[in-house]
């Protein structure tokens, strides 16, 4: 636990905020009214972004201090090790402990600013409340809480509410089955916000079923696919070897599964919720393997460390288990992890454009200009090249620029003070030929600052005089 508490330190504080952590960090500077409208033209329920806002505001009050931001994520990936206290053997709270710490994907969810690592404790708590104890008043409140805050987190968790609805039925757990209804009845605030959420703003996540189905059995296997934004993919001998570790350690959970209630329903309930997320993606797009496994890697591992100690022939697999993550997140952790080009130019035209100056920036590159200019580190006015833009800067869809952007370009050019400068921040694919003749009229002067395969940054300055 203390190692990879190390490893996820690390790499909390070694590797650059992305896009999406951005979007996070944006988001949660917003007043409440302000949140709740951005997230009807973006995608995802509200609270991860109300329970970041304080780190966020400190983490602006100190130099170097974006890491911070990620605070939320690494305490709850610390707080899935307080499930050794759901043991009575002190052989299965060493198995928890070990998959824990090595589970490539949770290391990796605790050091980002994003929903998934909170999600994953929740999941974990919602499980045991539902399904296990006596069902008190106290406990049944509880389930009713812990299953809207789910909601209210990401909708991930109605797959794991789904699911649980199923088990606690099965298992005639009726108050239960209740308390989960309840919670659900919770989230009916936020339903009409959640229907109007266009579809399109998630529309990168598209992927057929068979890669997402390996990338789920990997991850159950303790490496699964690394999100690009955390550094080069696991290398291919751990990420097979992650889904033929899953595939023996689920038949060894199900044939134990018969003389052991609770195996059976932590092995339910990721089957149930996996399989839901595929069946739903097929036509939404919502299952994405290294990100959906969050909602049940925790279960999942509880129901491993619970069945190791009474099957012998699981305890090998745990342990290569183990090994194939650990070594994973060494790999990523290790590499090189340079901030993205969206990033990075945003942090040099921070340093570069001045008042009176202005951004023009399109695609990816708008929310961190955009993000820079809100917090004052960017003196320059930023603008979006498109103008649903600016209304979603969280997510865009890609489209040959036409007359309408050639108007709002013109009309940037236009709004420039003389002397003063606009940097035009865009994918080199969208340099036309009628862009080119935008720059041409005449009151400046237009160059190309730099070109990339991923950036092209043109520099017009209007005339003195």
């Amino acid at each position: 636990m203390l190692a990879s508490t190390a490893l996820r330190l690390l790499l909390n504080l070694e590797r650059p905020l992305w896009f999406d952590e951005l979007f996070s960090i944006w988001a949660a500077r917003l007043p409440l009214p302000d949140l709740l409208a951005a997230l009807r033209a973006d995608s995802g329920p509200p609270l991860f972004y109300v329970l970041a806002k304080p780190f966020v505001l400190l983490a602006e009050r100190l130099a170097d201090g974006a890491w911070i931001a990620r605070v939320p994520s690494l305490l709850a990936a610390l707080l899935l090790f307080a499930g050794v206290r759901t043991f009575s053997k002190t052989s299965e709270r060493s198995w928890f402990v070990l998959l824990l710490s090595c589970s490539l994907l949770l290391n990796l969810y605790s050091a980002e600013a994003r929903s998934y690592a909170v999600l994953s404790l929740l999941c974990l708590v919602l499980f045991r409340l539902a399904l296990f104890g006596e069902p008190t008043g106290t406990r049944l409140c509880a389930v009713a809480v812990v299953g809207a805050l789910a909601l209210y987190l990401h909708y991930l968790a109605l797959f794991a509410i789904a699911a649980l609805l199923i088990l606690t039925a099965s298992a005639r757990r009726w108050r239960s089955c209740l308390a989960l209804a309840a919670g659900a009845a919770l989230f009916a605030p936020w339903v009409p916000i959640f229907r109007a959420q266009p579809f399109a703003a998630v529309g990168w996540m598209r992927e057929a079923a068979w890669p997402s189905a390996l990338g789920f059995l990997s991850a159950l296997g303790g490496v699964g696919r690394a999100p690009a934004p955390f550094g080069p993919v696991a290398p291919p001998v751990l990420y097979f070897g992650g889904a033929v570790v899953a595939v023996l350690s689920l038949g060894l959970l199900l044939a134990y599964a018969r003389t052991d209630r609770a195996v059976g329903e932590a092995a339910g309930f990721v089957l149930l919720v996996l399989a839901g997320a595929l069946a739903a993606g097929l036509s939404k797009p919502i299952a994405f393997a290294g990100r959906t496994e969050l909602a049940v890697l925790p279960v999942w591992i509880w129901g491993l460390a619970r069945a190791a100690p009474a099957v012998r022939a699981l305890r090998p697999i745990c342990v290569l288990s183990a090994a194939l993550g650990l070594a994973a997140t060494l790999a990523v952790v290790m590499a090189p992890h340079p901030p993205s080009p969206s990033v990075a130019l945003a942090e040099t035209l921070a340093h570069v454009a001045g008042p009176g100056d202005v951004v023009v920036a399109a695609t990816g590159f708008y929310l961190p200009a955009r993000l820079a200019s809100e917090q004052g580190r960017l003196a320059a006015r930023v603008e979006p090249f498109t103008r649903d833009l600016g209304e979603h800067p969280g997510w865009f869809v890609s489209a040959m620029p036409g007359a309408e952007e050639e108007s709002r370009l013109a009309s940037a050019l236009a709004s420039v003070a003389p002397g003063k400068r606009l940097f035009f921040v865009i994918p080199p694919v969208y340099a036309t030929s009628a862009l080119a003749r935008v720059f041409a009229a005449p009151g400046g002067r237009a160059r190309e600052l730099m070109r990339s395969p991923d950036a092209l940054v043109v520099l017009w300055t209007r005339a003195p005089s």
